[in-house]
């Protein structure tokens, strides 16, 4: 079985309409939380990384584009590899769905072939596994911060990371080397917990 890490970073759209603002003003709706709302906010980045590899990184402005080629990526991918499991850190509340979303929205035809799961009930047999669920036990416990779970169990933080808050900012200064770093960084982390906490699982 082959294992491929999966993150996402993501960027708020422009608001043009008044009504739409009035509507974000009056439900509160923060700029940080509309990043992470797929009909607020669009996809500038995917990283995705079959174990033991290096991180491969789909970029830039034309989400269409990025979207199309992470699909084509994935066709090309299962044909080769028809038994793989995704690996992602809060992949099914935020990752997959915002693809799936996104991509409908930019009218993109989704792979009949790919059904990357997002029903957590089922993550035990399916293509897609999620160590925020891991490690919260199906939100038994607190949804667990990728870095902090990963200090935890030992794993070596990279001591120049940055946070997903500072995702926008680099954006909007076109600063695209220090956005793939750290999707980079999180991914790496990511598939380095999974190796040690979680791999047994599949053995």
């Amino acid at each position: 079985m082959k294992f491929i890490g999966l993150d996402i970073e993501t960027v708020p759209l422009k608001i043009e309409h008044e009504e739409v603002r009035e509507y974000l003003m009056d439900k509160r709706i923060s700029k940080e939380a509309r990043s992470l709302d797929p009909n607020y906010s669009k996809i500038i980045m995917i990283g995705i990384k079959i174990m033991d590899e290096p991180t491969k990184i789909f970029y830039g402005d034309d989400e269409k584009e990025i979207l199309e080629r992470f699909w084509n990526f994935m066709v090309e991918f299962v044909n080769k590899n028809p038994f793989y499991k995704i690996i992602t850190h809060n992949g099914y509340k935020f990752d997959i769905p915002f693809i799936y979303l996104r991509s409908h929205m930019n009218r993109i035809d989704v792979p009949k072939n790919i059904d990357i799961n997002t029903n957590q009930w089922q993550m035990k047999n399916s293509n897609h596994f999620d160590t925020m669920i891991f490690f919260s036990h199906f939100g038994s416990f607190t949804n667990p911060n990728l870095y902090v779970v990963s200090k935890m169990n030992g794993i070596e933080i990279p001591s120049d990371k940055t946070s997903g808050k500072d995702v926008e900012k680099m954006y909007i200064d076109k600063e695209w080397d220090k956005i793939m770093k750290h999707c980079q960084q999180d991914i790496e982390v990511m598939e380095k917990l999974f190796k040690k906490v979680c791999l047994n699982l599949f053995k």
